[in-house]
């Protein structure tokens, strides 16, 4: 659904992925895989990958990206701001602090954040089970 957004809303969306996993300070694999990964659904141009990565060191701030996307753009940037918090195995205090401020700009009330989160923790273990599979 990410590649429906337009150029400018895809890039922005990667941009705050990369400032939701920056925001503990520690970035890990597993958020840089998912992020790659997002890049790559959102099919970005191999030069806008970069400017991507480049912001590692400095990301752009939540509110600016936020701007840029539509009200879809808002709802799947939570959605994927919760997955990439998650992939690590752990939700630090800042991370769920900056997936509240997305989802108070984006408009979501705390029913629905919740349901994402669920939905998040039933992607994951449907995701762990697959790795039995192939074993």
């Amino acid at each position: 659904m990410v590649n429906s957004l337009t150029i400018e809303e895809r890039l922005a969306h990667a941009q705050l992925m990369v400032a939701v996993a920056s925001i503990d300070g520690e970035l890990v694999q597993e958020e840089l895989v998912m992020i790659e990964s997002i890049m790559g659904k959102s099919m970005l141009h191999p030069e806008m990958r970069v400017d991507v990565r480049n912001t590692l060191q400095h990301p752009v701030e939540v509110e600016k990206s936020m701007e840029i996307l539509s009200t879809l753009g808002q709802k799947l940037a939570l959605r994927d701001a919760v997955l990439v918090s998650a992939c690590d195995g752990d939700y630090d205090k800042k991370e769920i602090r900056v997936i509240k401020k997305i989802a108070k700009l984006a408009n979501i009330d705390t029913e629905t954040l919740s349901k994402i989160y669920q939905w998040v923790e039933d992607y994951w273990s449907v995701y762990e089970q697959s790795k039995e599979l192939v074993k």
